[in-house]
């Protein structure tokens, strides 16, 4: 049901150029679209990836009447750099290559390779520009208030003033404020006396302050590996605190496999590979996903007998990091040693997976060589307690400390939300803090598609940014009229809920962790994209790619709403096969034996 009459819109306290044009007016006092129709109005919050993406999408179906307030003074987000605010350090390098950080409708060109924070920021900048997303976005602009009920949300922001601004009400919102707003910093005991420097990751930008220092760094996620290496670079101790040992990728493959073409890691990730180790097997129980494996099977056969369909005969000469290929890098300025690769080993082996998809793996291994060097200490124990110039770990050792950095990530926060929905007694919040209580993690389930979380998705390999393009698209196509939710989904979402806390139980902690491939093609039925590999097996180039290739997000923009054939082609045929020939025929194998129920790839695989 359509809200009732609203009041005009407010000025914005901060347009960019080209604002769109003024409403026109249905009998009824609410806008209207080209048609006469009533129109409906749609908030986004944050000009990150996740918002910057919606507002395409939504455009993509001629929703145009799109208010996206942004409390930076640039599009971005998190890669918004500045020395005073949250975001990326100076030698920020994304753990995800560019073609699977990048929109489907948006892929770069040229080789496979990491940007530098510095370079996706620019790319963002880019998308906006190129589909003139620009008019559409208020600049330092907080959203304080975001209330009401589903179809009719009152939101009230404030401008770089410092002046409240009542915008009125929207028939849609979207939240795609990112995941990095609110620091997560473990209470521990005796930290409240502890006289040392105590900081978050959030707020570090280089190693100069923490020269001859003696450091604690909690925790090891990916900016965690990097502050660790960087900070023990200058400091005169280093110890790195863990609860348990984390899984490693290096983010050139080395030494799991070898790597002739100096691929990024997630060049590996394919069809073929996710439905091997990383998807669970009851969402896989389908006609069409037993097809799909037999089709990967033979592609696998067809890339062995005519390895042409899946590489071209001219290779880089600068591997993902654009260095010497023939030098045998493992990461970014991390060369390869015997004690090096051991070490990965050793800490793969102890995380609790072998390659199960259960945990998440941290992509970024520039630290190990120091651990090997001395430079860092390692105590897997978790911390006991902090003392005046110690901390005490669980195992009785204790390290000399006067600086702790916390590398413990982010709390999933949205202060603007405010009250009950509607006349309930639900508050509009995520239920339980936890975004596996959403729909797909998007929709809440007594809110429905007028208010979608978009950006709250993180896959255990692939990228953020493509789970939440994809998760706009089915929003769009939801305000459309053009889909609905299933009838159940309040049901499915607990029945998702119930399956990825137990499949992602060494990672408890990260809400949002998702199966990449498992993820996006279940969204993909939704929106109505998903692929269908025998299509493709007259054009066998594209086939053996799509198969064995790596799972690039422009494979969903190859066949329905908002299909992109001819660029989703050529960014396809323009990306070789990472794995050798042999690697895809043994996972086919594999495959097969475990979908078949011939060999457990590990306990509890469901």
């Amino acid at each position: 049901t359509l809200p009732g009459p609203r009041p005009s819109a407010a000025p914005p306290t901060r347009r960019l150029p080209n604002q769109p044009q003024p409403w026109r007016r249905h009998p009824c006092g609410c806008a209207t679209d080209a048609r006469g129709m009533p129109e409906v109005r749609v908030c986004v919050i944050g000009a990150g990836a996740g918002g910057l993406t919606t507002i395409k999408q939504l455009r993509d179906h001629k929703i145009t009447n799109i208010d996206c307030f942004e409390k930076d003074s640039d599009v971005g987000g998190i890669f918004n750099y500045g020395k005073g605010k949250n975001g990326v350090y100076d030698n920020a390098t994304l753990t995800i290559s560019n073609y699977l950080m990048a929109f489907s409708d948006f892929p770069p060109k040229g080789h496979r390779f990491h940007w530098h924070h510095t370079e996706y920021k620019e790319y963002l900048q880019r998308y906006a520009r190129a589909f003139g997303l620009e008019r559409h976005i208020s600049l330092s602009t907080k959203v304080l208030t975001v209330e009401g009920e589903p179809g009719r949300w009152h939101v009230v922001v404030e401008g770089a003033d410092g002046k409240a601004v009542d915008k009125g009400f929207y028939d849609y919102v979207a939240v795609c404020s990112g995941t990095h707003q609110a620091a997560n910093q473990p209470k521990i005991p005796g930290l409240e006396t502890f006289t040392g420097r105590v900081m978050h990751s959030s707020s570090y930008k280089n190693n100069a302050d923490f020269v001859g220092m003696d450091c604690v760094c909690v925790g090891l996620g990916e900016s965690g590996a990097d502050i660790v290496r960087e900070v023990s670079d200058v400091a005169n101790s280093t110890v790195l605190a863990l609860r348990s040992f984390p899984y490693l990728i290096p983010r050139l493959i080395r030494p799991f496999h070898d790597n002739p073409l100096g691929c990024p890691s997630d060049a590996f990730t394919s069809h073929l590979r996710h439905d091997l180790l990383i998807v669970p097997m009851r969402h896989y129980q389908k006609f069409t996903h037993f097809l799909n494996r037999l089709m990967c099977t033979l592609a696998a056969l067809m890339y062995f007998l005519m390895p042409w369909l899946g590489r071209d005969s001219k290779l880089d000469e600068k591997d993902a990091f654009n260095q010497d290929m023939t030098a045998g890098f493992i990461d970014l300025r991390t060369p390869y040693s015997p004690m090096v690769a051991k070490l990965i080993y050793s800490f793969c082996n102890l995380s609790g997976q072998q390659e199960r998809g259960q945990k998440f793996a941290c992509k970024n291994v520039m630290f190990v060589p120091n651990i090997v060097q001395g430079k860092i200490a390692t105590n897997v124990s978790g911390i006991k307690c902090v003392e005046e110039g110690c901390v005490v770990f669980n195992d009785g050792s204790r390290a000399r400390c006067n600086c702790i950095i916390f590398c413990t990530g982010y709390r999933d926060e949205f202060p603007f939300l405010k009250g009950n929905i509607g006349n309930t007694g639900v508050a509009l919040a995520v239920p339980e803090g936890n975004v596996r209580r959403l729909y797909k993690h998007v929709f809440h389930p007594d809110v429905g598609t007028s208010m979608a979380w978009i950006g709250f998705v993180r896959p255990s390999t692939g990228g953020i940014p493509a789970c939440a393009e994809m998760s706009a698209r089915y929003f769009a196509l939801l305000v459309a009229g053009e889909r609905t939710l299933p009838k159940n989904f309040a049901d499915l979402t607990a029945a998702d809920f119930e399956l990825d806390t137990r499949y992602f139980c060494l990672s408890a902690d990260v809400k949002t962790l998702v199966g990449y491939k498992d993820w996006m093609d279940s969204m993909a039925e939704l929106v109505g994209c998903e692929v269908k590999l025998w299509k493709y097996l007259l054009h066998p180039r594209l086939f053996v790619r799509l198969c064995v290739g790596s799972l690039v997000p422009s494979q969903y923009r190859l066949s329905g709403p908002g299909s992109l054939p001819v660029l989703s082609k050529a960014t396809i045929l323009s990306l070789p096969v990472a794995a050798s020939r042999g690697q895809s025929l043994d996972e086919a194998w594999r495959s097969w034996l475990r979908h078949l129920r011939l060999r457990r790839m590990w306990a509890n695989d469901e």
